[in-house]
């Protein structure tokens, strides 16, 4: 690995000059909420990659883990992306049920790649805690190629041509479905369950970039990510880790630690000081989000425990978590990895349990029947591959998917016991909020 100090740009700068290019990305850490948006990644040009569709032969887990062996030309001792791309929630979901031996079938109306990699020779990263850049690059005309692209003027900005979000479902309709998500709670099929619906807009793919930056200018998160590729333009603004595997050293020993970090419990912010106080005290109060938070948790530590070493996986939270636009409850759960490689990692996480409910097998078949539609990207995996099995992915909630003149934003919540269908439309209302000042401020 080769590193070159580049200029500290801005990161909307650097993804205008990088847009000039083909595939080009965004791993964009706009806010250090949560204490994860030390890096920003940038990008473009690929000359290698894996696509694979759900339709397609082969285990996409292992087809994954054999693309990373493959880019992996050398020991790297530092956070490189390799491989910058993502795995569909529908593609996670077809690989548990067949894991499980279960029958699956889903409606594909999106039609994206299940799983969509490509290689990139070299990044552009900016440290935050050190105030610089640098080019992580496999050779030095692969760094001097992106060195030179920043030096070019950025792209041009088009103002999107873009409407108002609406909801695909009538809210009589998406009640009706909570209400039916409650009546297998009440029978036993499940704990929790998180149901999505999805709202549209119209948005024009000329426009994605701009819309893109105000989103980020208007509610930053620390791992946003803007990638462009033959599917279409990913927008997403999440706050949430789905998955970390790095080698640290702890004791004098070295290891190879796996992370995620649920979110489950939200809350809008407040118009006033005063009101974004009581509402923060709520969720924190709540019976119903800590049971709802503490699920998800249990979920996430039988996952981690199925690969790592004995009595290594430990919880640290729950702790509350301010964005822009809500609040949160989130956890940090780790472990020791043993001799996991990538496949059983991702095997062992996706999909991930804050975004299906428990158990996940079955909830994972509840949302199926209930959603009848693809999630796409959302609520599947989003961000890097690097060398050996260090990977760090996003789970990609506020995400949406620009392609053929529309916005296809999926919004979901976690459905218990004590949930409400009035309640469950309010919280993904919320959650849709960012998007909706962005789409509105363009």
């Amino acid at each position: 690995m080769l590193k070159v100090r580049a200029p500290a740009m801005p990161a909307d700068e650097v993804l205008r000059c990088v847009a000039r290019g083909e595939r080009p990305f965004l791993l964009d850490g706009a806010s250090d909420a949560d204490q994860l948006g030390r890096y920003t990644f940038a990008g473009c040009d690929p000359d290698d990659g894996l696509v694979w569709r759900t339709s397609d032969a082969g285990d996409p887990f292992a087809l994954i883990a054999d693309a990373q062996r493959r880019w992996t030309t050398g020991p790297v001792d530092d956070a490189w992306p390799i491989a910058v791309g993502f795995v569909t929630y529908d593609a996670a979901a077809q690989a548990l049920a067949r894991a499980h031996g279960r029958p699956w079938s889903a409606k594909d109306d999106l039609a994206l790649p299940g799983v969509d990699f490509a290689r990139y020779r070299a990044v552009w990263r900016f440290d935050r805690a050190r105030g610089e850049a640098e080019v992580l690059a496999h050779d030095s005309a692969s760094a001097q190629q992106l060195l030179d692209r920043l030096q070019r003027p950025p792209i041009p900005l088009h103002p999107p041509s873009a409407g108002a979000l609406a909801p695909l479902w009538t809210r009589a309709e998406y009640e009706q479905r909570v209400a039916r998500v409650l009546e297998y709670l009440a029978a036993g099929d499940a704990y929790q369950v998180n149901l999505a619906q999805r709202l549209v807009a119209r948005c024009d793919e000329d426009g994605a970039l701009a819309l893109y930056l105000a989103l980020r200018s208007g509610s930053p998160a620390p791992l946003g990510v803007y990638l462009r590729s033959a599917a279409g333009t990913l927008l997403s603004n999440t706050p949430e880790r789905l998955l970390r595997v790095e080698t640290v050293q702890r004791d004098g020993t070295w290891i190879t630690r796996v992370e995620t970090r649920p979110i489950k419990g939200t809350r809008p912010r407040g118009a006033s000081p005063d009101e974004d106080r009581a509402l923060a005290a709520a969720l924190s109060s709540s019976d119903k989000d800590a049971a709802e938070h503490l699920m998800i948790v249990d979920l996430l530590r039988n996952d981690l425990g199925r690969i790592a070493k004995l009595g290594t996986v430990v919880v640290d939270g729950p702790r509350r978590l301010e964005l822009p636009t809500v609040h949160h409850l989130v956890s940090t759960v780790e472990a020791s990895l043993l001799g996991a490689g990538t496949a059983e990692i991702l095997a062992a996480v996706l999909p991930g349990g804050s975004v299906t409910g428990a158990p996940k097998l079955r909830a994972v078949e509840i949302i199926r029947e209930l959603e009848d539609q693809a999630r796409g990207v959302y609520c599947g995996a989003i961000g890097w591959l690097g060398a050996g099995r260090a990977l760090d992915f996003a789970l990609p909630i506020r995400t949406a998917l620009v392609r053929g003149g529309e916005l296809v934003l999926p919004v979901g919540g976690g459905i218990v016991m004590d949930s409400t269908p009035a309640g469950e439309w309010a919280e993904t209302m919320d959650k849709a909020r960012a998007f909706a000042r962005a789409l509105s401020s363009t």
